[in-house]
Formats: structure tokens, sequence, C-alpha cells
């Protein structure tokens, strides 16, 4: 959900990269602040309550309870957490992301910038799908925690796509999800989710997938190093139903 929350921030509100990603931070700083202050574990990019997320906006405001905290930054937090609210709402009723003139930078092209609207949308698609379909293609594990708690789990402000967990609960299973082509790039970030994942349950078995459209020379060679990680390529299927 962040990385369609800094699109949709670029995109449609025509707000700097450099904006949009302090904001898409901010949320998270927000999700730690609420989670220590109240002793309930909430990570707002997996919240599908629009009435509590406009909740959660109006205690950083300026006359919330929380307001010295949505202050920081000079402001920053509570315009963070106001921009999601409307951001949610747009995305909560279907609205389609626009082809924006306003690129990342002045080298971006609008075939890029489809290119990689594009890829946003199968990644989910492809999450989404392996989400409904765990049981079946991974039939050694389920979904880390209750609700869901494993799909864009959240640690130490990192997200990793899908946590899975074996059903004896010994093994963990961090699952990165890229829609082209995945380069030895991919590596270093699905370590770094082992080695937070190490810190934060020592006594755990992990282990990393890599799920791409096609795999590059470069991530075989990274993957050579280790048993740890694995890679894998999707098909995706074309269904047609009658209207």
């Amino acid at each position: 959900m962040r990385n369609e929350f800094e699109r949709w921030m670029r995109t449609v509100e025509g707000k700097q990269q450099n904006t949009a990603y302090q904001y898409a931070l901010s949320i998270d700083k927000i999700s730690k602040h609420y989670s220590e202050t109240t002793g309930k574990e909430t990570d707002i990019y997996s919240l599908n309550d629009l009435i509590l997320l406009k909740k959660l906006s109006d205690e950083y405001s300026v006359n919330g309870k929380f307001s010295d905290f949505g202050y920081k930054g000079n402001g920053t937090i509570r315009n963070a957490i106001a921009t999601y609210v409307r951001f949610y709402e747009s995305y909560s009723s279907g609205e389609e992301l626009p082809l924006s003139e306003t690129f990342l930078n002045d080298e971006d092209s609008p075939d890029q910038l489809f290119c990689e609207n594009m890829n946003f949308t199968y990644e989910k698609d492809l999450k989404n799908s392996l989400v409904n379909q765990v049981g079946e293609l991974f039939s050694k594990y389920k979904i880390f925690g209750n609700s869901n708690e494993g799909v864009e789990y959240l640690i130490e402000g990192k997200r990793i796509d899908l946590l899975l967990e074996s059903h004896d609960k010994n093994e963990l299973l961090a699952i990165e999800i890229k829609a082209g082509k995945a380069d030895f790039k991919v590596f270093g970030q699905i370590s770094m989710y082992l080695g937070l994942l190490s810190k934060k349950f020592p006594d755990k078995n992990l282990k990393g997938l890599i799920i791409a459209g096609s795999i590059d020379e470069t991530l075989k060679n990274a993957c050579l190093i280790t048993d740890k990680v694995s890679m894998k390529t999707y098909k995706m299927q074309l269904l047609l139903e009658n209207a």
C-alpha cells in the first residue's frame, strides 16, 4: 500500500518525489507511535477502515490528543495522515491512477511511467493471488500471524511483501515480489529482511523467496552464495467470464 500511496501523491496531487517519500515514511512513524502509546499494535498501511483512519487523522491534528507528535517536522506528520485519508478514499472507491504529465524527473517519459504503473498493478494483483492461494502454492506454510498480519509485514520501518510461517511454527519465509525483471539489488533487499527477522525471531529458521517476472543473471550469481534465498518466476492466467 505504501508504494501506491507514494505514486498517488505524485501523480494525483503533484507532490515532489521527496515530499511523497517523507509523507509515506511518516505513516510508518505514526503506526509506531500509536502502537507504543496505546499498546495496540497498529499498522496504518494494513487498515481497511476509512472511519478509523479519519479518527487517527483527527487525533494527530492540531486539536487532537497526539497533536504534539503530529506537529513533528513542522506538521509533516499530521499532513501525512490527512493526505493518506484522501488517498484511501480515492483508493477504496476504485479510482485508477492517471498517466500524469508530471514525471518523477526530467528523464522520465510517458512510456516509462506507463510501464511503472503497470508494474505496480501487476505486483498488487500477484500479491493478492498469492495471498488467496497460499494453501495451494505453499502447502507447508500459512500467512504469518493473525488477520493476515504477514501481508505487507512491517518490521523496523521496512515492509516485507508477504511473510509466511510453517505450520509447525519453526520456519519463516519472507517473499519479495517484483513484477518485472529482478536483479542483484533484490538479493540485498531480501537479505536485509532476513537479517531483521533474525533479530526479532532468533529461534526460527529463516528463508527468503524472490518471485519475479524474470530473473537477471546477476541475481542468480548473488544467490549462489547461500541456500537461504531461492527464486521463482510467475505466469499470469487470463480468465474470461460471461458478462
